[in-house]
């Protein structure tokens, strides 16, 4: 069973360190979002990534979706301090996303993936609530020992990732390499 992150260390999560290392406008720029979409952002966390997506939704809305309160908690007090309004949280399960079909332009999934209990549902999980055109963002861990990250039992390898949004009837796009640690698909249903 794969290793969940321990909220106790959170603040690794939205530290200093971590901005350097995930350059987050790098990485929005390489999604096809907008101001108007409805976003899911999956494994929140302490909302490293929900307030930038907040920000360029600024017409939309985002979803902060997390399997652990404390998680939801942390990214609520950083939307308060961002005054951002068009955020919502939400507890997710593990075994599902608590939204509707169809519901939503795009899914942003930044290292949780590896997390999860079951990949291949939570891909379906994806896919079930992006409307059609809408896109899927993965970021995951390079799968190779470092002393950043999970556990290397725990990663998943780029083409296994991909491979199981490809099951799930997403279609194929190019990947991108982020830096030495990190890497991101972004795919369309």
């Amino acid at each position: 069973m794969p290793h969940k992150f321990d909220p106790a260390h959170m603040d690794a999560l939205v530290s200093r360190q971590r901005e350097l290392d995930v350059d987050v406008h790098r990485i929005i720029s390489r999604i096809p979002i907008s101001t108007h979409d409805v976003v899911a952002d999956l494994g929140c966390g302490p909302g490293f990534f929900t307030v930038p997506l907040g920000k360029i939704v600024f017409n939309g809305k985002v979803h902060a979706l997390d399997i652990q309160q404390e998680m939801l908690d942390a990214t609520q007090e950083r939307l308060n301090g961002a005054r951002l309004t068009n955020v919502e949280t939400a507890l997710a399960k593990e075994d599902s996303i608590p939204l509707e079909d169809d519901s939503v332009d795009g899914v942003f999934a930044a290292f949780m993936v590896h997390e999860a209990d079951d990949s291949k549902n939570l891909m379906s999980e994806c896919f079930r609530t992006l409307k059609r055109r809408g896109w899927l963002a993965l970021l995951e861990w390079q799968k190779r020992e470092m002393e950043d990250g999970p556990p290397l039992d725990d990663r998943i390898d780029q083409q296994d990732l991909r491979s199981l949004a490809l099951k799930a009837g997403f279609r194929e796009t190019p990947s991108h390499g982020l830096n030495d640690k990190h890497y991101m698909l972004v795919m369309y249903k």
